[in-house]
């Protein structure tokens, strides 16, 4: 089991970082600056983010954001007492990009027609990727990366539906979290993990069933590990939505997917499960800033700098589009 008490150095030195976050008044000003070039400009007046905007532009400002994150994630590997467990939030990235790249890959597409599509900030780089699927070359990979594609590929070669691509490789990625959360030993992440499950959960049985999968698709790419065991949604997928809602209404941990299924189900969109998905890292967030030491609190900034930076990525692509801030406002999400 790790000591958290080595995490102090990182948890000292974030708390001091802390401080250097976006605020709402610095959020005001992006929304109500008069143009995409006054917004970028504020920019300035964040020191997380200015070190990373060189020569740039307004319309550069992706690659402004990326830099600022691969600046934090270089910072945390220098600091963290325990580099495997960054995987955690590094593996986002890796298995984003595996899917965008294995599709390319079994579609025939080149490189080029999906770099744009690809995010820097893994543990494999760009590079590597493109040697591993695209010139079949060998490279140093992860357990976890290696079992998915092999099954992603199996799975697409059984059904050719690249939907089942982004299914098992998402399923994978949440099973290689919870092989990193329980060599952490963290009730707060094993927690949240087990919610997070839960909702992707809900969100394959929703999808499974607006697609018209069979039960052996749906029982493929189902998930154990949640606070509902996978039989509550195998047990009702023939029947459907009205079943699935009666079973979990009677299970603990469940409201929240009570919720979110009645939101899909009043506007046949998949926003409000998605949306739940985000709240629930928020309120981890909130949680781990009561923990002194550990992964908890370094996780929960990772998150809390990667949310301001997708609220500045929003504000500014409304701006490009010329749209009032009015509008802006009601699209960005909340600090």
């Amino acid at each position: 089991m790790p000591d958290n008490s080595k995490y102090a150095y990182i948890v000292g030195r974030l708390r001091a970082l802390d401080t250097k976050m976006m605020n709402q008044n610095s959020l005001e000003r992006l929304v109500d600056a008069g143009s995409a070039d006054e917004a970028y400009r504020a920019l300035n007046d964040l020191p997380l983010v200015m070190g990373s905007m060189g020569d740039y532009k307004a319309q550069d400002f992706n690659k402004v954001l990326i830099g600022a994150l691969q600046e934090m994630k270089n910072l945390f590997i220098q600091m963290a007492p325990y580099k495997e467990a960054l995987n955690f939030l590094w593996y986002k990235y890796d298995f984003h990009n595996l899917k965008v790249i294995l599709k390319a890959k079994l579609t025939e597409r080149g490189y080029a027609d999906i770099s744009h599509a690809l995010i820097d900030l893994g543990t494999i780089s760009f590079e590597d990727w493109e040697k591993h699927l695209l010139e079949d070359k060998k490279i140093e990979l992860s357990e976890a990366l290696d079992k998915a594609i092999h099954r992603a590929k199996g799975a697409y070669e059984k059904t050719n539906d690249p939907q089942v691509i982004d299914q098992t490789i998402d399923q994978h990625y949440l099973e290689s979290l919870k092989e990193i959360s329980d060599e952490m030993g963290s009730l707060l992440i094993s927690r949240y993990l087990s919610r997070l499950i839960d909702f992707s959960n809900l969100r394959a049985f929703i999808r499974a069933k607006e697609l018209n999968k069979d039960f052996g698709y749906f029982q493929r790419v189902l998930l154990d590990g949640g606070h509902v065991f996978p039989d509550a949604f195998l047990g009702s997928y023939e029947r459907g939505y009205d079943e699935l809602r009666q079973v979990l209404e009677k299970r603990m941990h469940a409201d929240d997917l009570v919720v979110s299924l009645d939101s899909f189900l009043e506007d046949r969109n998949l926003l409000a499960v998605e949306k739940k998905a985000h709240e629930l890292q928020q309120e981890f967030m909130s949680e781990a800033n009561k923990i002194s030491f550990g992964p908890e609190p370094v996780f929960a900034f990772f998150w809390r700098f990667e949310n301001q930076l997708n609220i500045i990525r929003g504000v500014l692509v409304g701006k490009l589009n010329s749209l009032p801030a009015e509008e802006i406002s009601k699209h960005v999400l909340t600090l």
